[in-house]
């Protein structure tokens, strides 16, 4: 018997061979749902009244763990190195051919290529996850609270603003430069940049947890903006129409609470096509159906169990984000041919440098700057127990653009000059993650900080 304490309740963790109990000390009504978010996806289960994990509900809890620990970041670096490999070995003709090769029905004229359904279609997926995350933290989380979001999303506008300069700057100065990749080096990988925080999460404060979770979301919130308005091709107006009112059908749902993801799913597949024939980004439709569900809206199980369904979405479809679809969107779009390069993906150069630039050099200067010069001027205050050197390192995660990035440079440049700046982003992400790290590394563990102690308690009971 373990005695654990967290932000509401104190509370007694039981183990026998096969189950575990939790039983609260203060009433019978525990909340385990307190940070629940596509990161921690294990804090959105709850057990039965009676303190008991359902089976299906462990098996839930260990993919949960595996996400947390980081593993997801492993599958993702895996892909990433597969599908570089596969691109400069004898079977390069075959991989590429594979991911440009037509597949399935004709939509709007065009068949889309096994590319093209990863990038539009299990990205849906992807974004219907992130829009769950900011459906929820605008409802009850970090930007439910303008006093709360102010600092992070100043952090953020400054994190997407100076990368933007910092690309222009360099395209100015150098022979050839382009704009056209100027929205790439704004995005920060959500996923990967938490990732990595949660392998030294016990040598930082726990408020910068929560900085860097709103400064992402924001961040995220601004690239699918700009996915949205600037980067959709001739717009048919009819779809997009169609694509509006089934949109304010599915938040008429909301509106009454309804928990049925069959509902949302059809919803949400006819959204995606209606974009996808308007010309807009049909990834988007993941977005749009998210923030359609009711953060209120509650789910009873065949057990008779009664859950949050946001909750439950989260913890059922991140793991399948985070093992699926980031490494097939990796696989698709790291391809990158580097021993047989024509002299127009050359001629990208400068692009690779700018974007290179921007997310080293301009996304810390731009967070942390921006959060310096708000607490100087007295607009926003820096969170309980959060320094400077904090501030740094959290500025520098910001710098992990990876798939966000990979993304807008896949829509925003031509096919024959997306190779090098692909590659400048993959450089460019992992040197941040490792600068990130090694200053998390140094950091003494942070004793008022016992999270990470329950968490291992927890893992090693609930996985036996």
């Amino acid at each position: 018997s373990f005695s654990l304490r967290n932000d509401t309740s104190r509370f007694t963790l039981k183990s026998t061979q096969n189950e575990v109990y939790v039983s609260s000390k203060n009433d019978t009504s525990l909340d385990q749902t307190v940070g629940c978010n596509i990161n921690a996806p294990s804090q959105c289960l709850i057990p039965s009244d009676e303190g008991k994990w359902y089976h299906d509900s462990r098996n839930l809890l260990k993919l949960a763990e595996l996400q947390e620990a980081g593993f997801g970041s492993v599958a993702l670096l895996l892909a990433t190195a597969t599908s570089l490999y596969l691109a400069n070995s004898g079977s390069q003709t075959a991989w590429l051919n594979f991911w440009s090769s037509s597949v399935g029905p004709t939509i709007g004229g065009h068949a889309l290529s096994v590319r093209g359904w990863v990038n539009e279609g299990l990205m849906a997926i992807f974004f219907f996850v992130v829009g769950l995350e900011i459906k929820q933290e605008l409802r009850q989380g970090s930007l439910a609270s303008v006093q709360q979001a102010l600092l992070p999303c100043i952090a953020a506008c400054g994190g997407m603003i100076v990368p933007m300069l910092v690309y222009a700057l360099a395209q100015g100065s150098l022979a050839g430069g382009s704009l056209a990749g100027l929205a790439i080096p704004m995005a920060t990988d959500i996923a990967f940049a938490m990732a990595i925080f949660g392998f030294f999460r016990g040598r930082m404060p726990a408020a910068s947890s929560t900085f860097l979770l709103t400064l992402a979301t924001v961040d995220d919130l601004g690239a699918i903006i700009v996915l949205a308005t600037c980067f959709s091709s001739s717009i048919a107006f009819k779809f997009l129409g169609s694509a509006a009112l089934l949109t304010l059908s599915l938040a008429g749902l909301c509106q009454r609470r309804v928990a049925d993801i069959r509902i949302y799913a059809a919803g949400g597949a006819a959204i995606w096509w209606s974009l996808l024939r308007a010309g807009v980004n049909a990834d988007i439709a993941g977005v749009l159906c998210a923030l359609c569900i009711s953060t209120k809206a509650e789910v009873t199980d065949s057990n008779g169990q009664s859950s949050n369904f946001v909750n439950e979405l989260i913890v059922r479809i991140s793991p399948l984000t985070t093992f699926f679809v980031m490494p097939m969107f990796a696989l698709a779009n790291t391809a990158v041919p580097l021993g047989s390069l024509s002299p127009g993906a050359t001629s990208a150069m400068p692009i690779s440098v700018g974007i290179a630039l921007g997310l080293l050099l301009g996304k810390p200067l731009g967070i942390f700057g921006s959060t310096w010069l708000a607490t100087k001027l007295g607009v926003a205050r820096m969170p309980d127990g959060m320094q400077l050197n904090h501030l740094g390192i959290v500025s520098m995660l910001g710098a992990v653009g990876f798939t966000m990035c990979l993304l807008l440079a896949e829509v925003s440049l031509p096919a024959l000059l997306q190779p090098i700046p692909k590659l400048a982003i993959l450089l460019s992400s992992v040197a941040a993650s490792l600068i990130s790290a090694a200053a998390m590394w140094r950091l003494p563990l942070t004793p008022n900080n016992p999270p990470v102690v329950e968490d291992e308690i927890i893992s090693s009971l609930a996985l036996g």
